[in-house]
């Protein structure tokens, strides 16, 4: 049976983490781990951002990721996607606004970067990547091995 706090509301007796990965999935063309749980555009923004409950408060999904999975340092800096996918929460920097600023506006509106995968084999001009170490395991839960074929 749920637990309720004093308030009535429902208690989660799972733990932020579990919650936060069944909310992702691994894009193997991209090599982004994705965020398919809560959207947000927020603020006046046209992009779709990720949107996580962690003690009681709204986080971005991607803010989340980048402090409590990949360990980076992000208070007082923003936090950018270095593959342009705003719902990706694997491909992650701590940065300045300003920097992030510079780096949208090459991207997006001048569009002078193309955004290429910089790392896993290539077969016939399709990318294909492994799923990241901190998300194998609830990849594989998902996706278990199979001797059926794939299609």
């Amino acid at each position: 049976m749920a637990s309720r706090d004093r308030k009535g509301r429902f208690t989660r007796s799972r733990a932020a983490l579990d919650r936060f990965l069944d909310k992702c999935r691994f894009n193997a063309v991209t090599g982004c781990v994705e965020w398919v749980g809560g959207k947000t555009r927020g603020r006046g923004r046209t992009s779709w951002y990720g949107s996580f409950w962690y003690e009681g408060k709204p986080w971005k999904a991607h803010r989340w990721a980048a402090r409590f999975i990949h360990g980076l340092e992000i208070d007082g800096l923003e936090v950018d996607h270095e593959c342009g996918n705003t719902l990706c929460v694997h491909h992650l920097q701590a940065v300045t606004g300003q920097v992030n600023r510079e780096w949208y506006w090459i991207r997006v509106e001048v569009g002078l970067i193309e955004e290429e995968p910089d790392d896993g084999p290539e077969d016939d001009g399709i990318p294909f990547f492994t799923c990241p170490d901190w998300f194998a395991a609830t990849y594989s839960r998902a996706f278990p091995p199979s001797d059926e074929p794939p299609f």
